[in-house]
């Protein structure tokens, strides 16, 4: 399986709230409509840790910045070279770059190509 992983930060002034909830009901939707038949998958994982109350950190590992982890599990990389070539087209990016001046903070996302290996559960 081929899979994209997004790291999203919201941008400076946007509650979390606000930011899940564009992302959820404008910019995942954009992401289907342009992408989606790429897809085999599509997860957005919110960070509870900025929930109210937080959670602690676990053994003592610091807590991701982060407010968002996003995957695209994609068929194979010539999906992704699709991606590649739809987003080139001025007007498509556009429309996506104009959508994240509304809750997301650019500068600081992060994409990861992964190769996915499966250990299973335990039996």
């Amino acid at each position: 399986m081929f899979k994209i992983i997004w790291l999203l930060k919201r941008k400076d002034g946007v509650s979390f709230e606000q930011f899940r909830d564009h992302y959820e009901n404008s910019h995942s939707v954009l992401g289907r409509k342009y992408f989606g038949h790429l897809m085999l998958g599509y997860r957005r994982n919110y960070n509870l840790a900025h929930q109210a109350g937080g959670h602690a950190s676990a053994a003592g590992m610091r807590l991701s910045e982060y407010d968002c982890i996003a995957e695209w599990e994609l068929r194979d990389e010539e999906a992704f070279g699709e991606f590649k070539r739809i987003f080139a087209d001025k007007e498509i990016s556009r429309i996506f770059l104009d959508d994240e001046e509304h809750f997301l903070d650019s500068q600081s996302t992060r994409l990861v190509i992964c190769d996915t290996q499966d250990t299973g559960t335990a039996d």
